[in-house]
């Protein structure tokens, strides 16, 4: 769908919103209000977060995420993880601008954040995560058409990627390139382009409980600095483990030439997101560096 032009901005109503800590409707029309509620409505798709906060250990691989087609070279520190919003600390800033046009809507949404990246990398028996500064921010478009059977009289029909990055272009030297989604061997999306929309009904991914879900992803990474492996990369995902619905971050598979991959049996219905998390190799292996480069693509999915 097309974004509207700039010869129409005059017939269109819109609205851009920052805030500091949490999205409001401040100075918004009825549309562009119900518009927002309905795109906060899609808890799962929509979230700016994943994973369980501060440092946590890798889940071990298990059934749960299947035999690696090839073996794993890359070793990373056990206890890692974010703190995106630290207490006492910057809060998180949220901006969303609302571009609706007759029946249709366009949302672009984004969160920055300033917090840090804690790793343990002391290789004992004590838990001693040291942390670094990490700035990043999330964005996703979404599109809507006005529907009176829909809640808020607007619904969804395309969304694009989830997708993080260090908020200082320069440090983006961490890129993932594209990733593909197989459930049991069928290729059921590829996606080069974190910012195009995807269709809800049929593209976004729909599994059923049982399905084998395979996730390829191409990274590539400019950073310099000798470590080898350069790029460690995990999958996060929160419908895998049999029991409970919690998140679980395993590591992918290293294939060489930027090719990583992990398997996954859906094990729990209901909407959500998994998360492709490439980072720099120095980002885990140096403590305390200000080095925090990663890219995380959110994939949006619903298991019937």
């Amino acid at each position: 769908m097309r974004t509207p032009s700039r010869a129409l901005a005059g017939a269109l109503a819109a609205a851009v919103i920052g805030a500091a800590c949490s999205d409001n409707s401040i100075g918004m029309s009825t549309d562009q209000a119900q518009v927002q509620a309905a795109y906060e409505g899609l808890t799962g798709y929509t979230n700016s977060d994943f994973g369980d906060l501060g440092a946590i250990g890798t889940t071990p691989l298990s059934p749960a995420f299947g035999p690696a087609t090839v073996q794993d070279t890359a070793i990373a520190p056990l206890f890692w993880g974010r703190d995106r919003v630290v207490r006492g600390g910057p809060r998180p800033i949220f901006t969303r601008t609302i571009v609706v046009q007759g029946d249709s809507a366009w949302v672009t949404r984004g969160v920055d954040f300033q917090g840090i990246f804690l790793v343990d990398t002391s290789e004992d028996a004590t838990f001693n995560p040291t942390s670094k500064p990490l700035a990043d921010g999330v964005r996703q478009r979404a599109v809507f058409v006005r529907d009176a059977s829909a809640p808020h009289g607007w619904r969804a029909v395309a969304l694009s990627l989830l997708n993080w990055q260090n908020t200082d272009v320069s440090r983006r030297t961490v890129r993932i390139q594209d990733v593909t989604v197989y459930v049991n061997d069928s290729v059921r999306l590829a996606v080069d382009d974190p910012d195009s929309l995807i269709t809800i009904d049929p593209i976004v991914p729909r599994f059923h409980e049982g399905d084998t879900v395979r996730v390829v992803a191409h990274v590539d990474n400019s950073t310099g600095g000798g470590f080898s492996p350069t790029t460690l990369v995990f999958l996060h995902v929160r419908h895998a483990d049999p029991t409970g619905i919690r998140w679980r971050r395993v590591p992918m598979a290293d294939n060489g030439n930027g090719e990583f991959e992990r398997r996954w049996v859906v094990r729990h219905t209901g909407r959500d997101r998994f998360v492709v998390d490439a980072l720099d190799a120095a980002t885990l292996a140096l403590g305390t560096a200000d080095n925090y480069r990663s890219n995380e693509w959110g994939i949006p999915f619903r298991v019937e």
